[in-house]
Order: structure tokens, then sequence, then C-alpha cells
């Protein structure tokens, strides 16, 4: 995806009689298998809920740019698969299209390796000593040096990925993102 482009929605909600609830399903599963080898594909959710005396189904596919979109819906691929769908009668279907998206996407991680690489040198000094200091305190003298090695190792290893650079990086991009303002 290039920088300028954004993500798009396409939104389509189809109204049918409840019987028909396992061909649109299928003929449906069938339309999205195809979108989903197209360029740009980001993913698609679907919501099949029952309305008065019929169903509605909300299906909303995603792409990365309102190009990729519209090179979707003019395939003959999309036509085919879509002929398929609209075999079964249908009380209604409504198309809408969203883009413009990106600001409820919030800020994108866009650390450097370098950048990361700098926290997780951080992180690996500044952790390690205080490890190793705590270790002292808690750990028994008698616990053999290759043991505690690798106990500080793996807790150190998992603070810093689960805990210490996801907060790091987190906090990097606001800062980098309010001053790019």
């Amino acid at each position: 995806m290039s920088k300028d482009a954004q993500p798009v929605l396409s939104v389509i909600t189809r109204r049918f009689r409840p019987e028909l609830a396992k061909d649109i399903r299928a003929a449906l599963e069938n339309l999205q298998k195809a979108a989903a080898r197209q360029p740009g594909y980001l993913g698609e959710q679907n919501s099949l809920t029952q309305v008065d005396d019929g169903c509605e189904l909300v299906t909303v596919f995603a792409f990365d740019s309102r190009a990729n979109l519209l090179r979707w819906e003019s395939s003959d691929v999309r036509k085919t698969f879509l002929a398929q769908l609209e075999r079964h009668p249908q009380e209604s279907v409504k198309h809408t299209t969203f883009d413009g998206l990106s600001f409820l996407l919030g800020p994108q991680a866009s650390l450097r390796k370098i950048e990361i690489v700098a926290i997780l040198i951080f992180w690996i000094f500044l952790s390690g000593m205080a490890l190793g200091h705590l270790a002292d305190l808690v750990l028994p003298t008698a616990l053999p040096a290759p043991l505690r090695s690798l106990l500080l190792i793996s807790v150190n290893v998992a603070l810093i990925s689960y805990v210490l650079l996801p907060w790091s990086s987190r906090v990097l991009t606001r800062v980098k993102a309010r001053f790019s303002r």
C-alpha cells in the first residue's frame, strides 16, 4: 500500500427470506474467497440477523485503497460470483462505500529499525541490571550460576517482549506523531 492510499470499506446490506439464508451464505462464501485473492484485499466481516419477517446480511469488505476496491468491483471474477449470489431472490440490496477512514486507525507505528534496536538495547541493560540486583536479594545463594543466568535471561526476555518494548513503541509512536503534526 502506498503512503497516499487509505483503507476503503464496501458495505453491502441484503434482505431476504429466512429459508434462503443457507444458499445466500454459500454464494457469499465463494464471493469472499475470490475477493481474498485480489490485490489490496484486507478482509471482510459478516453479520446475519433476523429482522421482522426476514433476514438481513451485512457484509463489509475492506481494501487498502479505492483503486483496488474499484478494480475488484469491475472484475469479471466478482461479476460471475455476484450473479450466483443474485440468483436467490432478495428483497433489497444496498451498497455503500466509505473511505478516508485513516483517522479511525490512530497513529501508525512508524518506528525505524534503528529506533527499535535502540529501545531494545536500553531495556536490555536497564532491566538486566535491575533484575540482577533483585535476584541478589530474592534468589538463594546456593542456586547454581547457569540456572540463575537462565532464569534472569528468561524473565528479562519476557518482560521486554511483552511489556517494555510494546509500551515504549506506543509512547515513541505517539511522541513522533505529535511532533510531525
